[in-house]
Protein backbone atom coordinates (compact mmCIF):
# COMPACT_ATOMS: atom_id res chain seq x y z
CA UNK A 1 0.00 0.00 0.00
CA UNK A 2 2.67 2.42 0.52
CA UNK A 3 4.75 1.38 -2.34
CA UNK A 4 1.36 2.33 -4.35
CA UNK A 5 1.12 5.89 -2.40
CA UNK A 6 4.83 6.68 -3.06
CA UNK A 7 4.24 5.72 -7.46
CA UNK A 8 1.34 7.93 -6.97
CA UNK A 9 3.09 11.05 -5.38
CA UNK A 10 6.07 10.51 -8.08
CA UNK A 11 3.35 10.19 -11.04
CA UNK A 12 1.32 13.28 -9.74
CA UNK A 13 4.44 14.92 -9.54
CA UNK A 14 5.92 13.87 -12.99
CA UNK A 15 2.40 15.75 -14.36
CA UNK A 16 2.53 18.98 -12.21
CA UNK A 17 5.99 19.68 -13.50
CA UNK A 18 5.55 18.84 -16.89
CA UNK A 19 2.53 20.84 -16.81
CA UNK A 20 4.18 23.42 -15.36
CA UNK A 21 7.15 23.84 -17.58
CA UNK A 22 4.69 23.93 -20.49
CA UNK A 23 2.53 26.73 -18.99
CA UNK A 24 5.62 28.71 -18.09
CA UNK A 25 7.32 28.21 -21.69
CA UNK A 26 4.27 29.08 -23.06
CA UNK A 27 3.31 32.17 -21.04
CA UNK A 28 7.22 33.60 -22.13
CA UNK A 29 6.78 32.58 -25.30
CA UNK A 30 3.27 34.76 -25.73
CA UNK A 31 5.00 38.05 -23.41
CA UNK A 32 8.02 37.68 -25.54
CA UNK A 33 5.71 37.55 -29.34
CA UNK A 34 3.31 40.71 -27.68
CA UNK A 35 6.87 42.76 -26.57
CA UNK A 36 8.41 41.91 -30.14
CA UNK A 37 5.73 41.27 -32.80
CA UNK A 38 8.23 40.92 -35.83
CA UNK A 39 10.66 38.81 -34.23
CA UNK A 40 10.32 34.96 -33.06
CA UNK A 41 10.32 34.86 -29.56
CA UNK A 42 13.54 32.60 -28.62
CA UNK A 43 14.35 30.80 -24.94
CA UNK A 44 17.93 30.78 -23.97
CA UNK A 45 18.81 31.31 -27.33
CA UNK A 46 16.95 28.71 -28.93
CA UNK A 47 14.05 28.74 -31.43
CA UNK A 48 11.06 26.77 -32.19
CA UNK A 49 9.61 26.29 -35.38
CA UNK A 50 7.29 24.03 -36.76
CA UNK A 51 8.40 22.45 -40.23
CA UNK A 52 5.34 22.69 -42.93
CA UNK A 53 7.29 21.36 -46.12
CA UNK A 54 9.03 18.94 -47.35
CA UNK A 55 12.30 20.14 -48.51
CA UNK A 56 14.56 19.23 -45.64
CA UNK A 57 13.60 15.36 -45.74
CA UNK A 58 14.73 13.46 -44.75
CA UNK A 59 16.99 14.73 -42.23
CA UNK A 60 13.67 17.35 -40.71
CA UNK A 61 10.15 16.02 -42.20
CA UNK A 62 6.75 18.09 -42.55
CA UNK A 63 5.17 17.95 -38.91
CA UNK A 64 8.64 18.42 -36.72
CA UNK A 65 9.33 20.70 -33.86
CA UNK A 66 12.98 22.09 -34.93
CA UNK A 67 14.64 24.22 -32.07
CA UNK A 68 17.39 26.42 -33.87
CA UNK A 69 19.88 28.62 -31.61
CA UNK A 70 21.01 32.20 -32.22
CA UNK A 71 24.76 31.82 -33.23
CA UNK A 72 27.11 34.38 -34.77
CA UNK A 73 26.35 34.08 -38.94
CA UNK A 74 30.74 34.83 -38.45
CA UNK A 75 31.18 30.92 -37.31
CA UNK A 76 28.43 29.25 -40.01
CA UNK A 77 29.84 26.92 -42.49
CA UNK A 78 29.07 25.62 -45.61
CA UNK A 79 27.04 22.13 -45.07
CA UNK A 80 24.92 23.91 -41.80
CA UNK A 81 21.39 23.95 -41.44
CA UNK A 82 19.92 27.42 -40.84
CA UNK A 83 16.51 29.10 -40.28
CA UNK A 84 15.98 32.26 -41.86
CA UNK A 85 13.33 34.77 -43.14
CA UNK A 86 13.05 35.15 -46.71
CA UNK A 87 11.79 38.40 -48.70
CA UNK A 88 7.92 37.41 -47.44
CA UNK A 89 8.77 37.24 -43.98
CA UNK A 90 8.43 33.04 -44.42
CA UNK A 91 11.08 31.33 -41.96
CA UNK A 92 12.66 28.47 -44.35
CA UNK A 93 15.29 25.86 -42.71
CA UNK A 94 17.90 24.95 -45.09
CA UNK A 95 21.66 23.90 -45.60
CA UNK A 96 23.81 26.21 -46.26
CA UNK A 97 25.38 24.79 -49.55
CA UNK A 98 28.21 28.08 -50.91
CA UNK A 99 28.90 31.51 -49.54
CA UNK A 100 28.66 34.47 -52.35
CA UNK A 101 30.32 38.09 -51.53
CA UNK A 102 27.63 40.83 -51.99
CA UNK A 103 27.29 44.51 -51.64
CA UNK A 104 25.52 43.37 -48.09
CA UNK A 105 28.89 41.33 -47.19
CA UNK A 106 29.38 37.62 -47.50
CA UNK A 107 26.08 35.78 -47.95
CA UNK A 108 24.62 32.37 -48.45
CA UNK A 109 23.11 30.60 -51.00
CA UNK A 110 20.84 27.86 -49.87
CA UNK A 111 18.71 24.46 -50.69
CA UNK A 112 16.32 21.67 -49.12
CA UNK A 113 17.93 18.45 -48.99
CA UNK A 114 15.33 17.05 -50.69
CA UNK A 115 15.13 20.35 -53.71
CA UNK A 116 16.63 20.00 -56.79
CA UNK A 117 17.83 23.46 -57.47
CA UNK A 118 18.98 25.87 -54.82
CA UNK A 119 16.94 28.63 -53.22
CA UNK A 120 16.12 31.40 -55.67
CA UNK A 121 16.91 34.20 -53.26
CA UNK A 122 20.45 34.53 -51.41
CA UNK A 123 20.65 34.81 -47.51
CA UNK A 124 21.87 37.66 -45.92
CA UNK A 125 22.95 37.25 -41.98
CA UNK A 126 20.60 39.82 -41.00
CA UNK A 127 18.04 37.19 -42.31
CA UNK A 128 19.29 34.50 -40.66
CA UNK A 129 17.27 33.15 -37.06
CA UNK A 130 19.64 30.86 -35.77
CA UNK A 131 21.20 27.74 -36.65
CA UNK A 132 19.41 24.25 -36.71
CA UNK A 133 20.44 22.10 -33.49
CA UNK A 134 17.54 19.58 -32.99
CA UNK A 135 14.14 18.24 -33.57
CA UNK A 136 11.25 16.48 -31.90
CA UNK A 137 9.55 14.60 -34.70
CA UNK A 138 5.64 15.02 -35.18
CA UNK A 139 5.24 17.29 -31.92
CA UNK A 140 4.68 20.37 -34.51
CA UNK A 141 1.30 18.58 -35.97
CA UNK A 142 -0.16 18.42 -32.54
CA UNK A 143 0.84 22.15 -31.56
CA UNK A 144 -0.66 23.49 -35.11
CA UNK A 145 -3.50 21.36 -33.80
CA UNK A 146 -3.80 23.27 -30.05
CA UNK A 147 -3.60 26.51 -31.50
CA UNK A 148 -7.14 25.82 -33.29
CA UNK A 149 -9.79 26.44 -31.18
CA UNK A 150 -10.60 22.94 -30.89
CA UNK A 151 -7.50 21.74 -30.63
CA UNK A 152 -7.04 24.18 -27.30
CA UNK A 153 -10.31 23.20 -25.98
CA UNK A 154 -9.51 19.65 -25.78
CA UNK A 155 -6.36 20.12 -24.40
CA UNK A 156 -7.65 22.23 -21.68
CA UNK A 157 -10.48 19.64 -21.05
CA UNK A 158 -7.48 17.15 -20.90
CA UNK A 159 -5.73 19.14 -18.15
CA UNK A 160 -9.01 19.48 -16.32
CA UNK A 161 -9.95 15.58 -16.22
CA UNK A 162 -5.99 15.03 -14.80
CA UNK A 163 -6.52 17.32 -12.52
CA UNK A 164 -9.62 16.26 -10.92
CA UNK A 165 -8.09 12.23 -11.06
CA UNK A 166 -5.65 13.27 -9.35
CA UNK A 167 -7.81 15.11 -6.63
CA UNK A 168 -10.82 12.08 -6.54
CA UNK A 169 -7.44 9.43 -6.26
CA UNK A 170 -5.29 11.24 -3.91
CA UNK A 171 -8.25 12.05 -1.67
CA UNK A 172 -9.77 7.80 -2.08
CA UNK A 173 -5.81 7.12 -0.97
CA UNK A 174 -5.54 9.44 2.12
CA UNK A 175 -9.39 8.07 3.26
CA UNK A 176 -8.01 4.62 3.64
CA UNK A 177 -5.77 3.62 6.30
CA UNK A 178 -2.66 1.23 4.96
CA UNK A 179 -1.91 -2.47 7.12
CA UNK A 180 0.27 -0.70 9.42
CA UNK A 181 -2.36 1.55 10.14
CA UNK A 182 -4.82 -0.70 11.06
CA UNK A 183 -2.59 -3.34 12.89
CA UNK A 184 -1.79 -0.34 14.91
CA UNK A 185 -5.76 0.32 15.55
CA UNK A 186 -6.37 -2.96 16.33
CA UNK A 187 -3.41 -3.22 18.77
CA UNK A 188 -4.90 0.04 20.53
CA UNK A 189 -7.92 -1.35 20.89
CA UNK A 190 -6.98 -4.91 22.41
CA UNK A 191 -5.20 -2.57 24.62
CA UNK A 192 -8.00 -0.54 25.44
CA UNK A 193 -10.17 -3.16 26.26
CA UNK A 194 -7.13 -5.12 28.65
CA UNK A 195 -7.06 -2.36 30.49
CA UNK A 196 -10.87 -1.47 30.65
CA UNK A 197 -11.57 -5.92 31.94
CA UNK A 198 -8.79 -4.79 34.41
Amino acid sequence: MKEKKDNFKAVKTIIIVILSIILIFNLVIMIKAKLKPNSVPSIFGYKPFIVLSGSMESEISVGDLVFVKEVDTDTLNVNDVIAFRDSNNLVTTHRIVKFVSTDNGTCYVTKGDNNNTTDDEIVCPKSVEGKYVSKISKVGNAILFIQKPLGFTIMMLIIVIVCILIYVFNNKNNNKLSDEELKEFEEYKKKKQQENAE
